[in-house]
């Protein structure tokens, strides 16, 4: 059996497809993570075969480039001139051409329910591929009236915005910001956020479609989402894993999938019903307006709850049996755990030689002369990437990349 790794908010199945146009995209920057932004939704549901109709529409609108360019919304000279230079009704793209779909008027984007915390705020989280000096994130929400069925506006958006932050902390990758939660909202909205650099005029946009709980503080916190991307077989096995800070076992659930449980739509669903039942820490499903978590029959729309304020990630491992009675397992995991070496020993290069051609289960040896895997698309590309974020085993966010083999 090999181990294949993949991020805790995208289980991505068994589809091949060219790393090429991943490799390209060197030059992006980030978007948002929670609540998930609309052009990264898309990507995750797998760019070349997006799930949602808007999503769809999108690639149609656009191309599918712009999906895995989900990380450089941008307008390279801003320098704080954004409503002059963003015209209105194109908002989510920036103003670029590239990302035209994500400016469609539907009611169907993928929307993200939000509620405060016990203390009155919300933690946004940014995945930033190539960190940058912060001059300020700002965060607006929309006024009461907006509906998505019309392209966003700036005359949309809250005059001032209801969170500002100008110090930030790269942690895994990741920007985690805590904000005020929005006062009276309720329903759809759009928040809508930009990261103006310091060091450059250059700034981030992102376009993030939630919908607004009844205001009750509640206790659940998103770990990401279980997005399957096919169908499973009769006797597969599907395991999810819990894991602590120190990358320790918290919890584990198992269920052997039967005749009804094996479709893509299906399976999450029947996981998720189990953990709900079995676990004393987590919820998997869809967050209502009352802070109930009921699992769906869905591919993309379980996301993992977790009650507890210390650091936690999850995995999903998949065994597969095959017709001689063997399997595979696959899993997805934010913070990867150590799935055991290779039993040869063996590596394909040592790194950075043969870099720009790494590909899906690539194994190097680090720097630090241990053995890394380069996870499988989507995430093979970042591989190839600059080495100070994604050197294996030293790079700011290597674990995006790669899963150590030793």
């Amino acid at each position: 059996m090999r181990l294949i790794a993949f991020s805790s908010l995208v289980l991505v199945m068994l589809y091949i497809t060219s790393i090429s146009l991943l490799v390209e995209k060197a030059f992006g920057h980030g978007t948002m993570e929670t609540p998930v932004s609309r052009i990264y939704n898309c990507f995750l549901e797998n760019p070349e075969n997006p799930k949602a109709d808007a999503c769809k529409a999108a690639a149609e609108e656009g191309g599918t480039q712009a999906l895995y360019d989900w990380n450089g919304v941008n307008q390279g000279n801003a320098n704080d001139m954004h409503r002059d230079i963003i015209p209105d009704g194109k908002l989510c793209s920036a103003g670029k051409e590239l990302f035209k779909g994500m400016d469609l008027a539907r009611n169907d984007w993928h929307t993200t329910m939000i509620a405060p915390d016990g203390n009155g705020n919300f933690e946004f989280v940014f995945i930033a591929t190539a960190p940058h000096s912060t001059k300020y994130y700002r965060f607006y929400v929309t006024e009461d009236g907006y509906s998505p069925l019309n392209p966003l506006k700036w005359s949309d958006l809250e005059e001032s915005p209801f969170c500002t932050i100008t110090d930030v902390t790269l942690e895994n990758g990741r920007y985690k910001m805590s904000c005020p939660f929005p006062q009276g909202k309720s329903g759809k909205q759009m928040i809508y956020s930009i990261w103006q650099r310091d060091d450059s005029p250059e700034a981030f946009y992102t376009c993030m479609d939630v919908e607004f709980a009844d205001g009750t503080p509640v206790v659940w916190k998103s770990l990401g989402q279980v997005r399957a991307q096919q169908d499973l077989a009769i006797g597969d096995t599907v395991t999810f894993r819990l894991f602590d800070a120190q990358s320790s076992d918290a919890e584990t659930h198992t269920i052997e999938l039967q005749d009804v449980q094996t479709g893509a739509d299906q399976w999450p669903f029947y996981l998720a019903q189990q953990v709900n039942v079995s676990s004393s820490l987590v919820k998997i499903g869809v967050l209502d307006a009352d802070g109930n978590i009921n699992p769906v029959q869905s591919s993309q729309n379980n996301n993992v709850y977790i009650s507890s304020e210390q650091e936690f990630s999850f995995q999903v491992d998949i065994e597969m049996v095959d017709n001689g009675g063997g399997g595979n397992d696959y899993d997805c995991c934010d913070t990867c755990t150590d799935p055991g070496p290779d039993p040869t020993g063996e590596v394909d290069f040592i790194y950075p030689d043969a870099i720009g051609g790494y590909e899906g289960e690539t194994v190097v040896q680090g720097t630090d002369g241990k053995r890394y895997e380069c996870k499988p698309f989507p995430y093979s590309g970042w591989c190839n990437q600059s080495a100070l974020y994604y050197a294996p085993g030293s790079g700011i966010a290597w674990t995006d990349a790669w899963i150590s083999l030793d």
